[in-house]
């Protein structure tokens, strides 16, 4: 039984049960900024990601809570809980997305043991992601703009440039993803630029040093700064 059984660090779903969840739903493809799930809201589809990334953010302002990319599954707690959406789920790039109706996600669950199993581990790993955001939310701004900035980077959401790394945010953006204000960030970015960090650019933000964002990330600021 324990090797039929979802393991840490492996796909949530294996090749069988992808082809069984293709059956049940459809494909649909957006760019970026289209919102596939608005809080509150009382629709109870999941989304299984194919391409690209999503951002998942909560409250008022708008928070990050985690992006998502290719392979992970969103939206999937609302048709078990029946309640409203949680959070929001936004289009970060250009993203493929299979959306698969609640009663089948269910049907589809009790039919497969194993990913039940592993969406059980995957709500664990996304609840101690949360509570570690929630402890982040004490740290001071440039601690969290920074991290924001590495966790982009490093998933892949910026496109090599002869500068650095072209991430298509502006500061609003980012003040929008901290939870912070736009003045704030603003301040922290001339910071940044001012010790060779970072480059802006027209709507956009360029990691010039990406170790030093990783030193401020962690607390490290005289390393950095």
């Amino acid at each position: 039984m324990e090797e039929d059984l979802h393991k840490q660090g492996t796909p949530l779903l294996n090749s069988e049960e992808l082809t069984s969840l293709e059956r049940l739903g459809q494909t649909i493809h957006r760019g970026p900024g289209y919102v596939f799930i608005k809080e509150g809201e009382e629709t109870d589809h999941a989304l299984l990601i194919r391409k690209g990334h999503v951002q998942v953010t909560a409250g008022t302002p708008p928070r990050l809570v985690a992006i998502r990319g290719a392979g992970e599954i969103v939206g999937e707690m609302a048709g078990i809980r029946q309640k409203p959406r949680s959070a929001s789920i936004e289009a970060l790039d250009d993203v493929e997305v299979l959306l698969v109706p609640a009663d089948k996600w269910l049907r589809f669950l009790y039919d497969n043991p194993r990913a039940m199993h592993a969406q059980l581990v995957a709500k664990d790993e996304r609840l101690e992601q949360a509570t570690r955001k929630i402890a982040e939310s004490d740290l001071a701004v440039e601690q969290r703009l920074a991290k924001v900035l590495v966790e982009l980077a490093e998933i892949g959401l910026g496109a090599r440039g002869q500068e650095g790394i072209i991430l298509r945010y502006s500061q609003q953006d980012l003040a929008r993803l901290i939870g912070a204000s736009p003045d704030s960030v603003k301040k922290i970015i001339r910071l940044f630029k001012a010790n060779g960090i970072v480059g802006t650019g027209r709507q956009m933000t360029i990691i010039l040093n990406l170790d030093g964002l990783r030193d401020v990330a962690a607390g490290n600021l005289s390393d950095a700064l």
